[in-house]
């Protein structure tokens, strides 16, 4: 038998250097579960963001997007994200009122804005200037890194609806705590549902009609059981953000969080123009897949503001009995400053 010429020594010499190679060169994946599928709008945002962040790393972090919960239901995500289960999670806050009531104001208060760029700008006026923010996202383990865009949620129906009597009866699917208030003034009945279920519930019946903007309409195909739209803006605000655990966070080196840190600011620019296109695409297409667009007359619109309750003055109040009342007041204060300067999208 032919002896080898690398003596035993260092041949194990070697291969341990090459181990430590190896390890040190391995890129740090970080997992997102994802409560959209990757068809949806902002998704291919959320993508380029963990592109951007793989590059200017120099795939050293690996962001891994798991699309449409693939690591677990969308109401899993805080507590996941909380024990460290899961790294990243693109996760709507509203969907845990109780544990992030600042944070999901926002993201649930109807009616409450007008544009786009509102919610863009609202969402890092607030993380920047109200410390109970962070002291909130703290809290719960977690760190948001940027909020996302939706397009108007108008009423999508069975059913044309084109007064404020003609909701009376509806079952309309909800989130958060506002929202059911507010289809409930209407003389419908809320059902709370988490984004997933939407679909499926409007095959079965159990609703006939859900507040959704005209890209997810199409993402999830919606027109094809409800082929109305009313066009009166139930809700406007950030949509999901992408959030990291804290457990994480603490765990990269700091060249790493200004990576992860500078792709975020770069996607929630790119965003505003992204959504806006989406919005105009989708309307185009519904139109010409048999949908109906009903104008929501404003005398319609003041009955239903009329009999809903005042949403900033609810949540302060509740605020208050939390002992968080002046934080509250402070972002109403800045809220309604936001949507009386900012009209318009660049």
């Amino acid at each position: 038998m032919r002896k080898s010429s690398v003596p035993v020594k260092t041949a194990v010499v070697l291969f341990c250097l090459l181990l430590t190679a190896s390890v040190a060169g391995a890129a740090t994946v970080l997992r997102m579960n994802h409560q959209f599928p990757e068809t949806a709008a902002g998704s291919a945002n959320d993508q380029w963001f963990a592109d951007a962040v793989k590059t200017a790393t120099n795939g050293e972090l690996d962001i891994r997007i798991y699309w449409n919960n693939g690591l677990g239901a969308a109401k899993e995500n805080l507590p996941m994200l909380k024990a460290g289960h899961i790294d990243m999670a693109a996760m709507s806050p509203g969907y845990f009122a109780a544990e992030m009531p600042f944070f999901s104001a926002p993201n649930s208060i109807p009616m409450a804005l007008d544009t786009i760029c509102q919610s863009s700008v609202l969402m890092k006026t607030l993380m920047e200037q109200v410390p109970a923010f962070e002291k909130e996202a703290s809290d719960n383990g977690v760190r948001p890194l940027f909020f996302h865009l939706l397009n108007p949620y108008l009423l999508v129906s069975k059913t044309p609806v084109k007064t404020f009597e003609d909701l009376k009866g509806l079952r309309i699917r909800t989130w958060g705590e506002e929202i059911p208030l507010l289809v409930g003034a209407a003389g419908a009945t809320p059902i709370p549902l988490f984004l997933p279920d939407i679909k499926e519930t409007l095959e079965r019946g159990v609703i006939n009609a859900c507040p959704f903007s005209k890209d997810l309409v199409v993402t999830y195909k919606l027109y094809e059981m409800a082929p109305h739209i009313t066009e009166v803006v139930m809700w406007e605000g950030p949509a999901w953000g992408i959030w990291i655990s804290t457990k994480t966070w603490e765990k990269l080196s700091e060249p790493h969080r200004e990576a992860l840190l500078s792709a975020a600011e770069t996607a929630r620019h790119r965003e505003i123009e992204q959504t806006l296109k989406s919005e105009r695409e989708a309307a185009e297409f519904l139109s010409a897949n048999g949908v109906t667009f009903h104008p929501f007359p404003p005398e319609e619109l003041a009955k239903w503001r009329a009999a809903s309750p005042d949403f900033f003055a609810l949540w302060v109040e509740k605020m208050d009995k939390l002992g968080k009342g002046e934080a509250a007041r402070e972002t109403v204060k800045l809220w309604n400053e936001i949507r009386g300067r900012v009209q318009e999208c660049p």
